[in-house]
């Protein structure tokens, strides 16, 4: 509304004042510098009318994992073998927070608020009984 307003305003000033510059008349030279003015204007008033919104990632409840039980069978490999590891130690999982905040700029728009959330812990896994020369590859979730 301020842009039609101030466009209107601006062309009747230039109007007045009459004359022109490079074959441009002053109408049309004041109606663009009073809609460029009104669009500031309304940019800021939408702005500040609309509230700041916020995002926030899914977060982790609770942790499952295997671990291991007490009589469970050990494996005994004899070259290469795809197994799965019994986790004997584990720490509890630790959260990251991480924030990130855009826009509310010269425009007046609403701050978007992203919160994203991450986790760590460390484990041991026991794989099999004696010693091994390597791993050849780690598979999860198939």
């Amino acid at each position: 509304m301020a842009t039609l307003v101030l466009g209107l305003a601006g062309q009747a000033i230039g109007a007045s004042i009459g004359g022109g510059i490079l074959g441009i008349s002053a109408a049309t030279i004041g109606g663009a510098i009073g809609t460029m003015a009104g669009s500031v204007v309304d940019s800021w008033i939408v702005g500040s009318l609309q509230p700041d919104q916020r995002y926030e990632g899914a977060r982790l409840d609770s942790l499952r994992v295997t671990s291991a039980t007490e009589g469970a069978t050990i494996p005994r490999v004899f070259g290469r073998m795809r197994l799965g590891g019994n986790i004997i130690w584990a720490t509890d999982f630790t959260e990251h927070v991480s924030t990130t905040t855009q826009g509310g700029g010269k425009g007046g728009g609403p701050k978007v608020t992203t919160t994203e959330y991450s986790y760590t812990a460390s484990f041991a896994v026991a794989l099999c009984e004696g010693p091994i020369t390597g791993i050849g590859r780690i598979w999860a979730d198939g």
